[in-house]
This record gives structure tokens, sequence and C-alpha cells, in this order.
């Protein structure tokens, strides 16, 4: 199934049981914000996948939604307005798969925005200038408003955080990772859940989530005496 194929099967409300998070999914205007890949029109048709009795068609969607709106790293303007159904989908009952919406919101907790390399980085800020001047874009706007989508994104996880403490005890490793970056990725939160922190340590047998526990921690201490 292509992403084409998919999104034509989920674009009406109608194409799923009838689910609370997604009850404004269509209130948002997709085509004024952007994935990956231009107008954002898709995405809606498959959050609403997520929710689908078929389970091949909600591991299409979430291939879909980390290919749109966190593409290898980079969050967008889409990426804001998708984190509020994401996050009522943790809460919600339905089939969709909880720690494959836990691991995209935390994913796109630590994402970065377009153009964001540009901030620090003359040179390839001035490349991207002239790109974009071909096209009447500016980079000081782009990075503008990427600041913008990405500090809302920022603040809507962090005002739900919680919802993704559980998976630090996921069965799966590579979620148990990406939530603990997430949440190390907040040091204000760090501090305050240090005893939660050490017990997934305690309980963690995985290296690699046990090294990134370990330097979350060790961190979060220091700040905490600081």
């Amino acid at each position: 199934m292509t992403s084409d194929e998919l999104a034509d099967l989920y674009r009406s409300p109608d194409s799923v049981p009838p689910v609370s998070a997604l009850a404004d999914l269509d209130g948002v205007d997709w085509a004024s914000v952007s994935d990956a890949y231009g107008p954002a029109t898709d995405v809606p048709a498959f959050i609403r996948a997520m929710a689908s009795t078929e389970s091949t068609h909600r591991d299409y969607a979430i291939g879909a939604l980390f290919q749109t709106i966190w593409h290898q790293g980079t969050i967008y303007s889409a990426s804001a307005k998708a984190v509020p159904f994401l996050l009522k989908l943790l809460e919600a009952d339905g089939p969709h798969d909880k720690s494959a919406v836990a691991i995209l919101l935390a994913e796109l907790a630590d994402g970065q925005p377009s153009f964001h390399r540009c901030e620090d980085n003359p040179e390839e800020a001035a490349r991207w200038r002239e790109i974009l001047a071909k096209s009447n874009r500016s980079l000081d706007d782009e990075l503008a408003a990427g600041r913008v989508y990405h500090a809302d994104i920022r603040e809507q996880i962090f005002a739900q955080l919680d919802l993704l403490y559980p998976f630090l005890r996921d069965e799966n490793p590579e979620v148990r990772q990406s939530i603990a970056v997430a949440i190390g990725s907040y040091p204000q939160v760090v501090a305050r859940v240090l005893s939660d922190l050490k017990e997934a340590l305690d309980q963690e047998s995985d290296k690699y989530v046990r090294e990134t526990l370990e330097k979350i921690i060790q961190q979060g201490s220091t700040d905490d005496h600081g």
C-alpha cells in the first residue's frame, strides 16, 4: 500500500469507528500548514488511520506520520497541529498502538525545525538564503516560523509529559530509549522525576537505554544540586 492509497481510505470521518480523540481533526486547516512534502492535507487521514481496526493500516499510518511530520528528525508546522490529537490518542481507548503514538511524540519533542542548522552555521545560512531567494522565500522568515512551531510542540508535550512516563517500562527498548531522551530534553522535569528514572534504571536490561538513563540521571542530579 502507498501513502496516497492509505490517505484515500481514511479521508472521511466515517472511515473509522467514532474516537473522541479525533473529534476535531477536520476542524484544522491542514492545507495551511506544511509537512515534509508540502501542504499537510494527508496528515489527518494518517492520524485517523491510526485508529483503524485494520492492524496493517495502523502500521502504515505510523510509518506515514514519521515520514511527514517527523522526517529524519525534522519537524514542521503540521507537526504542531498533529500533537494535540496524538496526545489525546494516548489517553483514549481504542485499537491504536499507544507505544507507537508515544514514540512519535517523544521524537517530535526532540525534533528540530527546518533550517535549524543555519542558526549557527554562516556558510549553510548563506547557501540557503541563495536557494530560498529563487522562490521569493526568506531564510529569516523560515527560521522565525520554525522557532514558533518548535516552541509550540515543546510546550504542548511538556504540559502532558506525564502521559509518556509509563512508556519508560515499555517492552520495546526502542520506545524506552526515545521516551528517556524526550524526558531528558526537559531539564526542569528531570530533577522532579529522578526517583522514577532511577527506578526505571534499576529495572532496565538494555545496555543503550541504561546508558541514556544514567546520563540523564547524572545531569539531573547535578542540576538539582546546582
